[in-house]
Formats: C-alpha cells, sequence, structure tokens
C-alpha cells in the first residue's frame, strides 16, 4: 500500500522549461529568489519492483508541451515537496529529513537548511504526504496513527510531539488508519485528518470513519467527527469552509457482492459537523455505479473516477470473487472520468479522455485553470487534461509516471 500518490494496487519541457543541476554547497541565502517570474513545480513518480524513483520539474509557464526526466531533479524512493514561504521543501524518500531550496528566476535549485525527523518512529520519514501546513511558521507531521509533530518551516526546526487523542484505534478486527493529506489542503481554518478501519490485507474496511479537528491555537485535537461512510481518505475544501471527504483505496467491489459497505462521501461544513443535506454516494446520478476519488475542485463542481462495474465480466449475484476485485484496480473501460454538481445533485462524463484510466486521479487549480492527471498504462504514464467549466477536458500534457502534484512556488 502506498502512502505518496497512487501506488498500483496490482503490481523535454519546451523551451519555456528549464531545470539546472544543484550544487548542494550552494547556500539559499546567497541565492535570492526572484520576485517576477512565476515558478510551478510539477512532481511524477515512476514505478519500479521495489518502490519509485521522484521528479520535480520547475516551468516558469503552465503552458508547456513536454516534460523530460532527465532535465528534472531526481530523488529516490518515497520523496514530495511542499511550497512554503517562497520556498520550495523537499521530504527526502530514503531518510526522514526534509531541505529547503531556493529557487531562482532562472530556476535554478540552490539548498537551504535540512531538519531531521530521525528521533522520532515514522513509517514513511518526513513525508509531506501525510502533513498538514497550518501556515508559514507551523506544520503537523502525523505519526504512529494518532500523534502529530509540530514543526516550523520557517525556522526548520521541530517544537515537539502532540500525543493527546480521542479517536477510538480499533474496530473489531480492524485498526485505525491515518489518511494523511494526498491532496495537501491547506484548510480555512482548523486542520482536519481523516482516519479510517482496514484490516491488515486492506481488504476489509469498517462501516465508519472518524475525522479529527486540531485547534490551530494550541495543536491540540479539539473534536472528533463521526463519519458515516467508510474508507474516507481524501479531503477537498469549497470556496465557504465545506470540507468534502471520499474514498481512494476501497472502490466497493464487495459492496457490489451485497458482502461489504457501500462507498460514499461526505460533506463537513464549517462548523464541523456532517452537513445531513448533502447527497453522499451520487449512485442516483451515475446510473447505480460507485464512485471513488471524488474531490471538488471549485465553482461547485467536483471530479471522480465512476466504477462502470457492468464492463468487468462478473456475476455479482453470485459468490465474491477475488479475482473480479483485482481486475478492478487495472486501467480499463470500466472506469470513467466525470464531472458532478455538487448542489445539483448531477453527473456526467468527462468529455476529451482519450486513454482507459484507472481508480484514480489527482488535480491542480493553478492561475484559475484547472488540470486534472489521468494515470493510464496501469500508472506508467500520465495524460494531463486542462478541464473546462463544462467538462471538456483537453490534453495538455503526457507525462512518463504518476503525476502526483503540480503546485505554484510564487
Amino acid at each position: 500500500m502506498s502512502s505518496t500518490g497512487a501506488w498500483p494496487r496490482h503490481l523535454a519541457l519546451s523551451a519555456t522549461l528549464a531545470v539546472a543541476a544543484c550544487d548542494p554547497a550552494d547556500d539559499a541565502d546567497d541565492a535570492g529568489a526572484g520576485e517576477d517570474l512565476p515558478v510551478y513545480a510539477l512532481m511524477t513518480q515512476v514505478y519500479d519492483a521495489d518502490d519509485r524513483t521522484v521528479y520535480i520539474a520547475l516551468t516558469d509557464t503552465l503552458d508547456v508541451d513536454a516534460i523530460a526526466l532527465d532535465e528534472a531533479r531526481e530523488f529516490g524512493g518515497v520523496a514530495n515537496f511542499a511550497p512554503i514561504g517562497g520556498k520550495l521543501l523537499v521530504s527526502d524518500g530514503e531518510s526522514p529529513t526534509i531541505t529547503e531550496y531556493t529557487i531562482t528566476d532562472d530556476l535554478a535549485w540552490h539548498e537551504g537548511r535540512s531538519v531531521s525527523f530521525a528521533n522520532y518512529p515514522l513509517d514513511d520519514n518526513a513525508n509531506f504526504y501525510y502533513q498538514f501546513i497550518v501556515d508559514e511558521e507551523t506544520a503537523y507531521l502525523p505519526f504512529e496513527v494518532t500523534k502529530r509533530l509540530v514543526w516550523n518551516p520557517a525556522e526548520m526546526v521541530i517544537d515537539g510531539p502532540v500525543e493527546d487523542s480521542n479517536l477510538t484505534v480499533t474496530s473489531g478486527d480492524l485498526r485505525l488508519y491515518g489518511s494523511g493529506n494526498r491532496n495537501a489542503v491547506r484548510f480555512d481554518g482548523s486542520p482536519m485528518q481523516s482516519f479510517f478501519y482496514v484490516d491488515d490485507d486492506w481488504q476489509d474496511y469498517g462501516t465508519t470513519s472518524q475525522i479529527a479537528v486540531y485547534d490551530p491555537a494550541t495543536d491540540a485535537e479539539a473534536q472528533v467527527i463521526d463519519a458515516p461512510c467508510p474508507g474516507m481518505a481524501i479531503a477537498t475544501q469549497d470556496e465557504a469552509g465545506n470540507t468534502y471527504y471520499g474514498t481512494w483505496d476501497y472502490i466497493g467491489i464487495k459492496a457490489l457482492y451485497g458482502v461489504a459497505p457501500a462507498p460514499c462521501m461526505i460533506r463537513v461544513k464549517p462548523d464541523h459537523t456532517v452537513d445531513t443535506a448533502f447527497t453522499t454516494d451520487f449512485t442516483a446520478a451515475t446510473g447505480g455505479r460507485y464512485v471513488n476519488n471524488f474531490r471538488y475542485i471549485g465553482g461547485g463542481k467536483a471530479i471522480g473516477n465512476v466504477l462502470h462495474h457492468e464492463a468487468l465480466d462478473a456475476d455479482f449475484d453470485g459468490p465474491f470473487d477475488q479475482a473480479v476485485e483485482d481486475a478492478a484496480w487495472s486501467s480499463g473501460p470500466h472506469w470513467k472520468f466525470w464531472l458532478f454538481d455538487v448542489d445539483a445533485g448531477t453527473a456526467h462524463p468527462v468529455e476529451g479522455v482519450d486513454v482507459a484510466i484507472g481508480s484514480g486521479a489527482q488535480f491542480a487549480v493553478l492561475d484559475g485553470r484547472t488540470f486534472v492527471f489521468l494515470p493510464y498504462d496501469d500508472w506508467a504514464r500520465t495524460k494531463v487534461y486542462e478541464l473546462d467549466a463544462d467538462g471538456v477536458a483537453t490534453e495538455h500534457l503526457d507525462v512518463t509516471g504518476d503525476v502526483f502534484k503540480w503546485e505554484k512556488l510564487r
């Protein structure tokens, strides 16, 4: 099971791009970042039999027509990044450290300070996948399921652990799993992390999930929300401060056989109560099909990967078939990318997607433009589409690997 990006369950930028080699001896304080030109960082993951290699490419425009990995900066293992305070912070994929980089106007990398988390029991190093950035001086790094480290990205120092929690860590034979912050949400108000129950083989899920609300003033766990859906793993937030939670690891094949709970999604209001008026499954809009990877993207719209189970060779009236479960995780015609109107409760397939996709996707909203990253060829490549308000996708890039994020540094 992967933490950074979409680990498969079964298994040259154009003239506008410049990626310069970095001398580790360069000092960030001597390499002032520019203030006039924009800088964007795109991350893609190339999987191998053991894990992956992460590549981060820098651009000064969104209108690029190719990504050349041999010109991007390479990081081994489960590396990740976050733009904070005008610097690019990278969590190492092979050690529990985070390093800051200053990026100049000519897109050169200049290495600065590092902070080590080696004194704490982290399962996946100091991966930004899990982290919640409260502001430029405060970030939370979850560990040991319910605990979190508070640290200061501006000073690159660790303040210390916070261990209080009222989360219930087991449910029968299932254990609690912290979802982290896959979408790198910068919460408007109190950060919230979802948790769900799953067995050690990632086959059986609990019928409910939990959401911890953290007080940004004290860093304490202020509240635990009971969520009436299984596998709540991903969060997105809308303009009004509502937070949407959906599934990533749980696509509901056993539910189609009638032996597990159906996947659904919830909306949490700014007062940290579950919005009971919100449509929780959208199956009425999708012809009875389950939705995975439900994410709010702005303007009252959301995206999701819809499981067209009728395209699978399966008898859902018979006993559960593990082969069908395994096949469902692969890319294929049984997955379609849809656009949702969250208030109207309507949905339709996105036009313009010309590849067989899988169960997951990432997205980015940059300078008022919406991009979606659809992995195909069983996560070996990704097509980046620009999505308009009507749900029409136009191909923008075709990238080696699984594009996990595209963010603006400045």
